[in-house]
């Protein structure tokens, strides 16, 4: 096992040690021995030295050599002790590397797993995407709207509908039409939005053809309030609420999700005259319907800012710029 620099010093310093106390003890226990020996086979020679009492001078000499041996005996085998002390140190500073180095494979592991479950969520999200946008596409293309003895599916029932908006302007059972007090009560209470009054000074608004007409009168009189009162009440009147549920669910799932930059791909797969009512939609419909949160996600990522006819070359259906700027 190799050890760290400052574990070889300690082995180092205790291997001295040892060596010099084992050789001491060695050393004792000789003569502890050969005092004993040479006391039993030349009694005489410690009688001449010891000639008082050489028994007891021989025996204590033996034993007390014999006794600092042993004490260093201990010694050694309890250095031997911090021998195997500092190796087992060094196999705990081993383990613990092992150990950290285990633990940050572990963390890169489990960043990866992370990233990968992400990952899958993340396709997850887009692949579900993708399939409530076939299925918006779907319910899209089955809208039916009739006006007259014409029935439109998919980009002619937006057609049609705003078509029914420039003529409801004007009819005497649309817009034109005088309510008393207890009519327009009524409107509130079937519609939940209040009656707003045309403003008489006005002959036409729209010229029959799917078009607001431009005059003074109008960019002075046909504010955005009036405009989201048109559109909400046609659009009340004649449904397209199954379009307009799948518009909300399609687009908040995109808001929550950070979608943002498929929502060119979804205004790719919208015609002309669908543009033109989901335009005005954001900004009368969804507001009524407590959307101003989407509205502001969708203007904010440009979503059908681009221009578009209806009767024109620009959102508005021929409204004057004002009238426009202030729907927007």
């Amino acid at each position: 096992m190799d050890l760290d620099s400052d574990l070889k010093k300690d082995i180092e310093g205790l291997r001295i040690r040892i060596n010099i106390f084992f050789w001491v003890a060695v050393g004792l226990a000789f003569i502890s021995v050969s005092t004993f020996i040479f006391y039993a086979y030349f009694p005489g020679k410690i009688y001449n030295w010891f000639p008082a009492n050489p028994h007891d001078y021989a025996n204590n000499l033996s034993v007390v050599m014999a006794s600092l041996s042993g004490v260093l005996f201990v010694y050694i085998a309890f250095l031997g002790q911090q021998w195997q002390l500092i190796y087992q140190q060094q196999e705990i500073r081993d383990n613990r590397m092992e150990m950290k180095a285990s633990t940050a494979e572990l963390k890169i592991q489990a960043k990866a797993l992370t990233e990968q479950i992400n990952k899958m969520d993340r396709d997850f999200v887009h692949q579900n995407f993708f399939r409530i946008l076939s299925q918006h596409f779907n319910a899209r293309d089955r809208v039916e709207y009739e006006l007259a003895k014409l029935n439109g599916n998919g980009e002619k029932a937006f057609e049609y509908y705003l078509l029914k908006i420039s003529l409801w302007v004007d009819d005497e059972k649309g817009w034109n039409q005088e309510k008393t007090d207890i009519e327009k009560k009524d409107f509130l209470k079937d519609n939940e939005f209040d009656w707003q009054e045309r403003p008489r000074s006005i002959k036409n608004i729209g010229d029959g053809q799917g078009k607001f007409l431009d005059s003074p009168d109008i960019i002075d009189k046909l504010d955005k309030t009036k405009i989201t009162f048109i559109f909400r009440s046609v659009t009340h009147e004649e449904g397209l609420g199954k379009y307009l549920r799948s518009c909300y669910y399609l687009f908040e799932y995109m808001k929550e999700n950070a979608l943002s930059q498929y929502l060119d791909a979804v205004e790719a797969g919208m015609d002309k005259y669908e543009r033109i009512f989901l335009f005005y939609q954001m900004t009368t419909r969804f507001e009524g319907d407590g959307r101003l949160d989407l509205v502001a996600w969708l203007a904010g990522n440009s979503f059908c800012s681009a221009k578009t006819s209806f009767g024109s070359e620009t959102y508005g259906m021929d409204l004057p710029h004002r009238q426009r700027s202030e729907i927007q």
